[in-house]
């Protein structure tokens, strides 16, 4: 396994001496998220269409990122024009033929049109595209929601669930009938259908449409977002009734923990806050009833040993080397973790180590150990928590991670945007040097500077570090984090990208922990950072 490793190390080494990345190099490199990212870096330098051809056929996950730059390559005039017409707006489209509509006109751009549009392109699809022409057909009706739901089930999730929230509100905030939502209910898009009409605050009519439907065979999302629309409703027995059956339907510990939180907060009941505080699980909910039940983690671990003078045999300039241990790690034993602990015991492989430990205990250990001290050391003990909360949940402080949109190193920053911050600074820019934990933190700062001036607090902070400060704005259009009976737990629910919700909920957690272990002589309450989530939320 060393000498694997060392072998990968040396390939990248060379790599980083000319900065040029060639079809030889690559053709070293095992299918992977790394090898995706330098194959898009790839397709941007001067390279021949056979080139490009045989380099898009080494992608493990071809997307629009490298579909863009592959054709800008390629002297090939249908697959060029067929990525054109992906990417074009709606009014271009009007004047394309029938095939680049299909490839092009999306069910959100389409609503953006007028009743002539709609009748040119439904004349030029139909035939070809008959389903295509039964989407903008309804989208074209005098009364939208009528012809929505006399449709079938698939053109009414294809319109429904793609429309866009302000189209949905503006035409289909009605009672769902009773024998649509009967026709609906056992369909997989559903699922979909549900979060979107209960996070959309101004859906209040769908809404009520969702009360007392059969819930069998549902997920433990479904049944939660009803349950959540019922507390907004005011129905808590009916949203307790839908939280019982969320319990049974959760697998994850952090979900059954949500659940109980909620069935705590709308009994008051003991029991629910005692099953809490017995979680292995730390998260937002199992760490506010360890402070109601004056309870302290056992599984919280700062520091992990490690030979301070030791030189890894781990090359640390190289992405492609953690995949592998990736894979290696998915099922441990303990001849694995000997082996781990001494491959990466050095101060540099802290993170890695911390994240392979957590595989090792089946993640009922979790480690929040504060590396690149020299780093941000000096930073105000709120920024340092913050970076260490943020990393943590990126990263695992791995500095060379790359994920599948291309956001690089410990606090994953995608591209455009450490350009951008390298514009700002007046800085040349390498993208190479994103891998370095010194300017990849240094770059993150920059940015949690320009976020801290317009948001205030660390919640929204983390929101908009992942869904772009624009996110945050809207949300708050919508009326979410003002002060009400179940809030701001309540607007947490709400949010309607997965991916954020989770992320606000792990960096919030992460900052609470970190903040109270660097400054112990102050230390904050959970509860006391959620009460001041709360307007004014703006600066």
């Amino acid at each position: 396994m060393i000498k694997y490793l060392l072998v990968f190390g040396l390939l990248f080494t060379s790599l980083n001496a000319n900065k040029i990345i060639t079809q030889e190099w690559l053709n070293t490199k095992p299918r992977s998220i790394a090898k995706d990212f330098y194959l898009w870096r790839y397709l941007n330098q001067d390279i021949t269409p056979d080139q490009a051809i045989i380099a898009l056929g080494q992608a493990r996950n071809v997307n629009n990122k490298l579909l863009r730059r592959y054709a800008n390559k390629l002297n090939h005039d249908e697959t060029s024009a067929e990525i054109k017409c992906m990417s074009t707006n709606a009014n271009i489209l009007l004047d394309k033929d029938a095939s680049c509509i299909e490839l092009g006109m999306s069910t959100y751009k389409a609503t953006k049109l007028n009743e002539n549009d709609f009748n040119n392109i439904i004349e030029k699809v139909k035939d070809s595209y008959p389903q295509t022409a039964k989407r903008f057909e309804i989208l074209n009706a005098t009364i939208p929601f009528t012809a929505l739901v006399s449709s079938s089930p698939k053109s009414f999730f294809d319109v429904f669930n793609q429309c866009g929230g302000v189209y949905r509100a503006k035409y289909f905030n009605h009672h769902l009938p009773k024998s649509i939502v009967k026709k609906l209910i056992d369909k997989k898009k559903f699922a979909q259908t549900i979060k979107l009409i209960v996070t959309i605050p101004k859906l209040n009519k769908l809404q009520e449409s969702l009360f007392n439907i059969n819930t069998k065979g549902f997920s433990h999302k479904s049944t939660f977002h009803l349950a959540i629309n019922a507390i907004r409703h005011g129905k808590e027995e009916l949203a307790l009734q839908l939280l019982e059956t969320s319990y049974k339907n959760a697998y994850f510990q952090q979900d059954k923990d949500k659940v109980l939180f909620w069935q705590h907060k709308l009994t008051n009941s003991e029991e629910y806050l005692t099953l809490l505080s017995n979680s292995w699980d730390n998260n937002i909910y199992s760490m506010l009833a360890f402070e109601k039940t004056n309870k302290i983690p056992n599984n919280v671990i700062y520091n992990i040993e490690n030979n301070q003078t030791r030189l890894s045999t781990y090359n640390f300039n190289n992405p492609f080397i953690w995949f592998p241990i990736l894979k290696d790690t998915k099922k441990m034993n303990k001849i694995k973790m000997i082996k781990y602990n001494k491959l990466l015991n050095s101060p540099e492989s802290l993170g890695h180590l911390a994240f392979v430990k957590e595989r090792f205990s089946r993640y009922k250990k979790s480690y929040y150990i504060t590396p690149y001290k020299n780093i941000i050391g000096d930073l105000k003990e709120n920024r340092q928590s913050l970076i260490y909360a943020i990393a943590r949940q990126e990263s695992r402080f791995i500095q060379t991670s790359i994920s599948s949109a291309y956001a690089m190193g410990v606090m994953q920053i995608m591209p455009f945007l450490s350009k951008a911050i390298a514009i700002e600074l007046k800085e040349s820019y390498d993208i190479d040097k994103q891998f370095e934990p010194k300017t990849n933190i240094r770059y993150a700062s920059h940015h949690l500077d320009f976020l801290e001036k317009r948001l205030t607090h660390p919640l929204f902070i983390s929101y908009a570090y992942n869904g772009g400060i624009g996110f945050m704005r809207r949300m708050f259009k919508l009326g979410l984090f003002k002060k009400g009976k179940y809030e701001p737990y309540l607007s947490m629910e709400m949010l309607p990208y997965d991916e954020t919700k989770k992320y606000g909920k792990k960096v919030l957690a992460n900052y609470y922990i970190y903040q109270n272990y660097l400054n112990k002589d102050n230390k904050i309450s959970l509860s006391t950072l959620f009460q001041k989530a709360f307007q004014p939320y703006q600066k």
